[in-house]
């Protein structure tokens, strides 16, 4: 009974670990240039808003259904997404890539 007290929170832990790992690995810190997004069609930028929305949010838990929430409750779920990546130490997003987000949210609504 005290091994499983003990190696509970020392799985949990290297799990975390671990997914903070695999997130460092998969994010670059390069951000979509101005210029290229507004040279992006509209098709264009709904697939990029979705696979920033897929890459980033996957990174850590699993993918949140558009739809469960309304855009300004969105908003503030993203901010607090920004303070558990601070905390995990995973880049956090930049203001257009929340942005690029919130609007990819808001069409799936």
């Amino acid at each position: 009974m005290k091994i499983n007290l003990f190696l509970f929170p020392c799985l949990f832990l290297l799990s975390s670990l671990f997914m903070v790992a695999q997130a460092e690995e998969a994010v670059t810190d390069e951000p979509v240039p101005e210029q290229a997004e507004a040279e992006m069609t509209g098709a264009e930028k709904s697939a990029f808003e979705k696979s920033l929305f897929e890459g980033r949010c996957q990174m850590c838990h699993q993918l949140p259904e558009p739809t469960m929430l309304k855009p300004k409750q969105w908003r503030l779920i993203l901010t607090t997404m920004q303070q558990r990546m601070q905390q995990a130490g995973v880049p956090q997003l930049t203001e257009e890539e929340t942005e690029m987000i919130l609007e990819y949210i808001a069409s799936q609504s």
